[in-house]
């Protein structure tokens, strides 16, 4: 039971983390993964509650359809080009209490919803 464990979070810290560092280490991670996960876990030894309520997340605001853009090819743009991947679980690890896809992000649509059109 974590619950139990969260007054012991700093021991925990210090007596599991060398056995991870170590390993990661030896196969060769490097220091910003080692750093990340880290952090990671000390995050999850706090016993802090880490949920995102769905509530609190806002949605892109006006958003132009993709048939109404006027669009040219400019190589160059690829350099600022995002891409997002909500491949993986659904988002408990992000803190999220649904699937990634589900998320809003205009009025009217959700990922899914731009997916499928």
């Amino acid at each position: 039971n974590l619950a139990a464990l969260i007054p012991q979070a700093p021991r925990l810290m210090e007596s599991l983390w060398p056995c991870y560092e170590a390993k990661m280490r030896k196969q060769g991670c490097n220091e910003a993964a080692i750093a990340a996960f880290k952090y990671n876990l000390s995050v999850l030894v706090s016993g802090n509650d880490i949920m995102i309520p769905e509530d609190v997340l806002d949605s892109v605001g006006d958003l132009r359809r993709y048939e109404e853009l006027i669009l040219e090819p400019k190589a160059a743009l690829l350099q600022q080009t995002v891409i997002l991947k909500l491949n993986g679980g659904l988002g408990t690890g992000m803190g999220l209490d649904k699937a990634k896809s589900l998320l809003r992000v205009t009025e009217v649509n959700s990922f899914l919803d731009l997916i499928a059109k």
